[in-house]
């Protein structure tokens, strides 16, 4: 079971941008129009969410992932090649595809630094320097990083007054419910969405990981809260949805 801070107080107008299934996310939709810019820390193979808001509102984009070079594309054209084998022939045209569609995209319609997030080793980044280097404001966070979330909660209630939303994917979540909890508590803008990743589960149950939209603000347009929502989607289509269970709730 989560903390009951973990269930939004309510249901709000939620739009899905992003892709089916992962990498797909539950935005407020009001909170869309009020962004300036965009910081994305997560990309890997999939800036379909980046590419889904910038559709809606023409604004600055910058991401950040420090994977996304080196050996990363040769290994994946290797298996996208190699899956032919298992006749998957498609696979190397749609890997093509996907490079060049990245290299157009983060050319002309955003900004990608190759730095790593959360993290005090050279050529890593801050919240504070991301947030230094963008013009516009407000500005709306997205953030995949794969636990290193957690070493910029503190940044991301310092400078919560430069938020429009937020969605933000918390990994090993039965680690850190207490950190989770505390930012929630702490955090200037309201839970709108909780999402569960159906991919792994602990032992009791709870998924390992959780994705959680926030917003400025939001217009409730009902008291009562239904999860999962009509335009969630299973991370992993070939696994068992995973239910969510919250304390005195």
């Amino acid at each position: 079971m989560f903390p009951s801070n973990f269930k939004p107080l309510g249901e709000f107008n939620l739009s899905r941008i992003g892709g089916d299934n992962d990498g797909g996310y539950l935005v407020e939709s009001a909170s869309i129009e009020k962004t300036e810019a965009l910081i994305s820390m997560g990309i890997g193979k999939n800036w379909q969410f980046e590419e889904d808001f910038i559709s809606n509102k023409a604004i600055e984009i910058h991401a950040y992932d420090h994977t996304v070079r080196g050996a990363f594309w040769p290994k994946f054209f290797i298996k996208r090649f190699l899956s032919v084998l298992i006749g998957r022939f498609s696979a190397p045209y749609n890997a093509v595809t996907t490079y060049k569609n990245f290299l157009s995209f983060f050319k002309d319609r955003a900004v990608l630094f190759f730095e790593k997030i959360g993290s005090e080793e050279d050529g890593a980044t801050n919240l504070k320097k991301t947030i230094q280097r963008i013009k516009g404001e407000p500005i709306f966070l997205k953030i995949d990083i794969e636990g290193y979330e957690y070493q910029i909660l503190d940044e991301i209630i310092v400078n919560s007054a430069l938020l429009s939303g937020m969605v933000i994917e918390f990994h090993k979540v039965s680690e850190h419910i207490d950190e989770i909890r505390s930012f929630i508590d702490a955090f200037e803008l309201e839970l709108v969405h909780i999402h569960p990743n159906n991919n792994r589960i602990d032992e009791q149950g709870n998924p390992r990981a959780i994705e959680m939209s926030f917003a400025r603000e939001p217009k409730k347009i009902s008291e009562t809260v239904n999860l999962p929502h009509p335009l969630d989607q299973l991370n992993v289509p070939r696994k068992e949805a995973v239910n969510l269970r919250f304390i005195n709730s």
